[in-house]
Order: C-alpha cells, then structure tokens, then sequence
C-alpha cells in the first residue's frame, strides 16, 4: 500500500511589518536592535507527496512552481493550487540528463524554462523536463565547497549571475596570495552568444583581498543575491555585504558591516597556504543567506561559530564519530535569521518548530518554507 503524505510550503510575513497607522509609526522609529520580529502563518500550499521536498524557484508569472525531492532528486511542476503538471528526473547519464554535481538551486529564465546551475556548465530545460540547451564552460570548475541547494545563480533579462569557480586557477591555484589577488568572484553567462565572462575580484574592503594572509577555501565561500539595479555579495567567514551597479561591476558602490553580538571569524597567522583541511574550519561563524528586501533593509542567516573549546566539546560528546557531530555542534552553534537594516540588527526572528528551511522571498509580505522533515 502506498501513502501519500500531505507536505506544506508556509507563506510568512514579518508581523511587525505588516503593521500599519499609528503602530506602524511607533515601530518604525524604534531602533530595529529593540524590536522583535517573527514569521506568521497566513497561507500555505498543500502537494499530495511522499517525499522531502524543498521549492526551488516561482515562475515570474506566479502560476507555476518548482519543487525537487531531496531523497530522489526528482524534480516536479505544480500549479498555485498543488496540483502536479510534470514530474521528472534529470540527472543521469542519458542525452536528456546531467551527470555534473549540481551548484546551486533551479532558477526559473522565464515562464516556459528554468535552469540548472552545475559544475559542467548551466543547462537549461522546458517545463516538460526537455533539454533545451547546455552552456559550456570554458575552464574547469574547481568548487571548494558544494551546496546544492544554494541560491546563486540569479537571472536578469539574459544576463546570468553565478559563482561557478575554477577559472584561472590552473595559473594562479585555487588558495594562497596570488589566488587572492588575481581570482574573480562572479561568472556572468551572456545568454545571446552563450559565453561567460568573469567579474568582481575580492572587494578592497574585504579581509580576503589580502597579501599578507592565505585564507582556507572554506572561508570565502560566495554567495550572491540581486534586486533591482544591485548585486550584492557576501562571503561565509566574514560579516559584510558588498554591492555593486549591475551596469559597473567593476566598482564597489558600498560596504555593510553586519554588528553580530558574536561572530567567529578565522584568521591565519601568514601568506602560507594551508597544508591540510581542517574540520574545525567547518565551524566557523558563517554567513548563510543575505536577502535584500525592497526597503533597503536585508534578512540575514547566519551562525556564530564556535570557539575551540566548544568544538571539542563537542567532538567529545560525539565520541569522534562525524555522524554524531553534526548534531552535537548545533546544540552550541548560535544563529538564525535576523533583519538588517544597514547599521543595526534585531534579535533572531522567532518561527515555529515546524518550519524548516527559507526557501523564496517574494516580499516582505510573501516569504515561503518548506516544512522541518527533521
């Protein structure tokens, strides 16, 4: 017999800003470090699944959406109403397929296609799951860290933002002062002669633009958002958002410091290139997530990272079993999701239990989860 299981994706909004009149004033010209924020239930969308499933992307239309099942890596089209369109998998060794590890989330290109970001190239598909077309790299992805369900790969008009690695590295390696120098942080994918063209080295006002430091890879893992006329970057190991004028690229327009009570940053003591990969870099405060909001204010995801002896602690109650681990160092880790308004942040925005991952901001008022399967 088989069971389906009714899954939720939760739409949320920032009670405090969905106020309005007198008490909205009253909110506003309080200082966002002395005001508390949480998500609230006002909508949902119900699909007739057995699986873990997780919303990568909205159609611009808003009519259609993109959901992927964790365990099976199956992808599936449903409309605003739950209802399943098309279900397909598209990782494999067929002619329709993909056989590269994926970067980042699906991104739809428009009502009809979305793509996938991999470290092969982006392929793009129909909603029918046909392979449309498959954009090349021209140098070898070399990724330090992959997250596939991170939300790098950003689309305007056809322009394609991402932070595929690997060119130049062949010349200048993929560590050490010289990588720090020379190495750009973006690829842009020209969708009308189908090349890509690097941009944005590590900004003058970041710590890993630096020639007296070799930083480990896990440190300035990138990760980018884009709204309007402005892309922004943010790096894992350090507590700043840098923005840029998608039509001037080449010029950093500001620097936000995010004033976290405790954020762990790693620093090496010279230019020498780490020998050897250490999991403690693992557990370093970390930037998850920026999203810019249409306010000029940004939600922020963070962890604060542990001190050494917390690792160990850690590590101990583990019994040194990385299975274990995972779980012994979230009990210490420190973090969540906090609104950042440029100079200030609020406390962690409270949500509940069930809530598991932030998977679409749409607006303030218009935020979409997916449930918590742990």
């Amino acid at each position: 017999m088989r069971y389906i299981t009714r899954l939720f994706f939760f739409t949320f909004t920032l009670s405090i800003l969905a106020c309005s009149g007198e008490k909205e004033e009253t909110k506003a010209a309080t200082p966002i470090a002395e005001q508390s924020f949480e998500f609230e239930i006002y909508d949902s969308l119900v699909v007739d699944y057995l699986g873990n499933l997780a919303l990568m992307d909205i159609s611009p239309d808003g009519n259609t959406f993109l959901l992927q099942d964790g365990n099976t890596n199956t992808f599936l089209l449903i409309n605003e109403s739950g209802e399943l369109l098309n279900q397909y998998k598209l990782r494999g060794e067929g002619p329709n397929e993909y056989n590269e590890n994926p970067l980042g989330k699906a991104k739809f290109l428009n009502d009809r296609e979305f793509l996938i970001p991999t470290t092969g190239g982006i392929y793009s598909y129909d909603i029918d799951g046909k392979l449309e077309k498959k954009y090349d790299l021209d140098f070898k992805c070399a990724p330090q860290l992959l997250i596939g369900g991170a939300d790098n790969l950003m689309v305007n008009g056809n322009q394609i933002y991402t932070t595929i690695p690997g060119r130049g590295t062949d010349e200048y390696g993929s560590l050490g002062i010289e990588f720090q120098e020379k190495s750009q942080q973006i690829e842009i994918l020209n969708l009308e002669n189908e090349k890509y063209s690097p941009a944005i080295p590590f900004p003058t006002t970041s710590k890993f633009n630096s020639k007296e430091k070799a930083y480990p890879g896990l440190s300035f893992y990138t990760n980018i958002s884009l709204r309007a006329d402005t892309l922004y970057l943010s790096f894992r190991n350090e507590p700043k958002i840098f923005a840029y004028h998608i039509s001037d690229l080449e010029k950093l327009t500001s620097t936000k410091t995010i004033p976290f009570p405790t954020f762990r940053e790693d620093e090496p003591k010279d230019d020498k290139t780490p020998d050897s990969f250490d999991i403690k870099d693992i557990f370093v405060g970390t930037i998850n997530r920026v999203i810019p909001m249409e306010d000029h204010h940004f939600l922020v995801d963070y962890l604060s990272g542990l001190t050494d002896e917390q690792y160990n602690e850690a590590n101990a109650n583990a019994g040194e079993e990385m299975s274990k681990l995972w779980g012994e160092t979230e009990k210490l880790n420190e973090g969540g999701t906090v609104l950042f308004d440029g100079k200030e942040i609020s406390q962690l925005i409270t949500k509940p239990e069930i809530l598991g991952n932030l998977n679409k901001y749409i607006s303030k008022d218009e935020i979409w989860f997916s449930l918590n399967f742990s």
